[in-house]
């Protein structure tokens, strides 16, 4: 099974995050412009909303800088003295209804010429020595007019002569409470708080109770230092303790504001639950983008692969064949693939079938030919058997014994090789075993009792190595049989055995040992069986030794490496 680290899934998942990366930040960045598009939009509409709660204040105030303006040019040609300056500033007063005095001041506080055709003192009044002191266009508010002895707001605009020696002031006022438009009718304002302010950052005029603007001022800004900044817009806590939006509109600028309280009315973008969606908008589409795209990987690629290989899976387990119609739902190409493998299958299972029956076909027939070597020997064994029976002489009995056994031998050989189930392996300790016992019953005849020991473990030999060492171990045991002689305790004894070696790889040790005495220890290395079972030992390759052991045993040990099973190998002539 594939490490859940190195599954596809995960892989897609970081591919297509590496890829919706881009779109998230540029998500990101167009909702961030977006939100601030919004709030200066929202910014510029409570500049807009100010200045038309205040368009009332601002024409007034606007109009008397434009009157002021057209009789200070006059009286510097004129002169203040001259019967028409009355008459002008008459004139003047009825046709703008606001107006409450209209006067030429001198440099003396002083004013002859105004709307009221009376002589005035103007002498201590705070604002009017500041703006004489100044010499310049000044907007100021006086809770008790001079003249009019109500809240007025004084335009004062300088008058210089020809020379441009300043000479005095026209002054223009105006009661407060005609220039402030009622606001209470307006939607738009519920909650707004106008007021007017100069550059000294007195308050002039408020939509509010005289009384009641304070608490919705910023608490920390000066009303003085938003004075020649133009239009402002920020957001503190209100002298009240609230917080509040504040919107500066000029009205003259240097000289007269607007300042706008309102309550934040929070629009949707401003919202903070709104505000925290659009942020995580990216996040949710590339979640949403993710799922999609691996739930569709999912069903139309992993499902059919991971089908595919259960299929592959089964079919290299069992031989099962691939069922294709499993695909029928997978995209053309893994369907495809899908046929192309189920074909495949299905061919490697006919061959298979055919190599099989070629290979069962291949070991009956070589079974066979074993089998009938075998009845052919046992066939010349018994003609021998008969031909002994009838031979004239002892020594010509013996020697055709001697052939028979050996054919006999031979013909367990060939049982053996066609008994086994594998004709390319066989079970040389098994074969061993049967075929020295059936020679041991035959040799247990003798006046001296007869004990055999035989120790096999497993081994498998290639057939070409079988043979020789089955006929190797019955001619040994043969000689075992016939030089034995009896030991200590009047016994013979034979002792065989096999076993792998462990001095290397794939060795084989066999040893046959027999009891035996001095007198015939000679002649156990002199006969035809000897002979015999050094051509065998050269066709096993193999090394033979010879020793005496203690308790009058005589050892033959033969050691040979077995091989591996080759077609074209076959057994060499003795």
């Amino acid at each position: 099974m594939p490490h859940k680290r190195n599954a596809l899934l995960p892989r897609l998942a970081l591919m297509l995050t590496l890829a919706l990366l881009p779109l998230g930040i540029i998500a990101v960045v167009q909702t961030q412009n977006a939100y601030n598009t919004a709030l200066d939009t929202y910014r510029a509409s409570l500049s807009a909303q100010t200045a038309r709660l205040v368009s009332s204040e601002r024409e007034a105030i606007q109009g008397a800088q434009g009157i002021t303006q057209g009789l200070a040019d006059s009286l510097a040609v004129l002169g203040p003295s001259d019967a028409v300056c009355s008459d002008l500033m008459q004139y003047s007063s009825q046709r703008n209804e606001r107006v409450v005095f209209l006067g030429y001041i001198d440099t003396a506080m002083k004013s002859d010429c105004n709307n009221f055709g009376k002589s005035y003192d103007f002498t201590g009044v705070p604002t009017l020595t500041r703006a004489m002191e100044r010499a310049a266009l000044s907007v100021t508010y006086n809770p008790s007019g001079g003249a009019s002895h109500q809240p007025v707001v004084i335009v004062q605009q300088p008058v210089f002569s020809a020379q441009g020696v300043f000479k005095g002031f026209i002054n223009l006022s105006m009661l407060a409470s005609d220039i402030v438009q009622d606001q209470s009718s307006d939607n738009l304002a519920h909650g707004a708080v106008t007021v007017t302010f100069n550059d000294d950052g007195d308050v002039m005029t408020s939509n509010g109770a005289p009384d009641g603007y304070e608490e919705f001022l910023p608490a920390e800004t000066q009303l003085q230092d938003l004075v020649g900044k133009g239009s402002q817009l920020f957001s503190e806590e209100s002298r009240g303790g609230k917080p509040r939006d504040f919107a500066v509109v000029p009205i003259l600028e240097g000289k007269a504001y607007a300042l706008g309280s309102w309550q934040p009315m929070r629009p949707l973008i401003r919202d903070r639950a709104f505000s925290a969606f659009t942020l995580l908008f990216p996040l949710l589409m590339w979640l949403i983008s993710l799922v999609v795209a691996l739930v569709a990987i999912r069903l139309q690629v992993i499902r059919p692969i991971r089908i595919l290989g259960r299929q592959m899976r089964d079919f290299a387990e069992g031989r099962r064949v691939f069922r294709s119609d499993a695909l029928d739902n997978a995209p053309s190409e893994l369907r495809e693939i899908g046929e192309t493998f189920s074909t495949m299958a299905q061919k490697v299972i006919r061959d298979e079938a055919d190599l099989e029956n070629t290979v069962h076909e291949r070991d009956v027939l070589i079974k066979e030919v074993h089998h009938r070597v075998k009845n052919n020997l046992q066939l010349m064994s018994s003609i021998l058997n008969m031909q002994a029976r009838n031979a004239p002489s002892t020594d010509t009995r013996s020697a055709l014994r001697k052939v028979q056994d050996r054919l006999t031998s031979l013909a367990a050989v060939h049982r053996g090789l066609y008994e086994t189930p594998q004709v390319s392996q066989v079970r040389v300790d098994t074969l061993l075993d049967d075929l020295l016992g059936q020679l041991a019953t035959l040799g247990d005849g003798g006046a001296i009792p007869l004990d055999v020991d035989l120790q096999f473990e497993p081994v498998t030999l290639v057939p070409d190595q079988a043979g020789p060492l089955a006929m190797m171990a019955s001619e040994a045991f043969t000689n075992a049989l016939k030089y034995a002689t009896a030991g200590k305790d009047g016994r013979r004894h034979i002792r065989v055995r096999l076993r792998p070696d462990p001095s290397g790889p794939d060795m084989v040790l066999f040893e046959v040992g027999n009891t035996v005495n001095d007198k015939v220890r000679a002649d156990t290395e002199q006969g035809l069986g000897f002979k015999l079972i050094q051509a065998f030992c050269a066709q096993l390759d193999c090394r033979m030794t010879s020793s005496d052991e203690e308790g009058g045993w005589y050892i033959m040990q033969v050691c040979f490496k077995a091989q591996e099973f080759a077609p074209e190998q076959h057994t060499p002539r003795v």
